[in-house]
């Protein structure tokens, strides 16, 4: 261990610059999972590649040195598990959560020795994370699904003047919950449609009477 003390202490830096790296980006768009988070990841991961190395060395060839860094993978499924937030109609922080994961992955990689490979791995994630994104963001311009909760007047067919307003534009509308009381009602729709289309639409529901509230989910 100690004739390799070097070697290993310099693939824990380099797994610390790649994790500080990713997690700058990470940090910019305000994710939980920020710079320490992702330094620490692929740092530890590393640390128990280089550990599972060792320990099979003193096995002497009967000992598996990818046992205790499959370990790495279940661990890091309850750490990535706990950045996904589950709301009623959106799932987010799936992107971090996946994240987290190939983060563990490039952590392994270097302390196995692979760095040319995990560098490389690590390019292809911040591009990933940043060009990418603006792909997606332009896509987003063209369709996206949008989810609205209507406060409306409690009074028969103001729930059908609402599905006709979306009728007349052409855009397809799913009514995902009624609910009625004595005083008001409520009603949340979900419909897939450009940012154009979209405004479109919530300038029409701003006019119809009946319509107390629109809240965009």
């Amino acid at each position: 261990m100690n004739d390799e003390f070097g070697t290993y202490a310099l693939r824990l830096f380099i797994a610390l610059l790649i994790g500080g790296l990713i997690g700058l980006e990470r940090e910019f768009k305000g994710k939980p999972a920020g710079i320490r988070t992702n330094m620490l990841m692929c740092t530890g991961s590393a640390l128990i590649m280089i550990i599972s190395i060792e320990i099979a060395k003193l096995g002497k060839g009967y000992a598996d040195p990818g046992r205790i860094a499959a370990q790495v993978i279940t661990g890091i499924g309850f750490l990535g598990a706990g950045t996904i937030i589950r709301s009623k109609f959106h799932v987010m922080g799936l992107t971090t959560a996946a994240t987290i994961w190939v983060l563990s992955a490039l952590g392994l990689a270097i302390g196995a020795g692979y760095i040319a490979l995990a560098v490389y791995g690590a390019i292809l994630i911040t591009i990933t994370l940043t060009v990418v994104s603006f792909v997606e963001a332009a896509m987003l311009k063209r369709r996206k699904t949008h989810v609205l909760l209507l406060t409306l007047e409690p009074r028969e067919g103001i729930i059908g003047e609402v599905l006709e307003s979306f009728s007349a534009l052409k855009v397809v509308s799913e009514a995902l919950e009624v609910n009625r009381s004595d005083k008001r009602w409520t009603m949340t729709l979900e419909y897939t449609t450009s940012r154009k289309l979209h405004e479109d639409v919530l300038k029409s529901l701003s006019k119809m009477s009946g319509i107390s509230n629109i809240t965009e989910l």
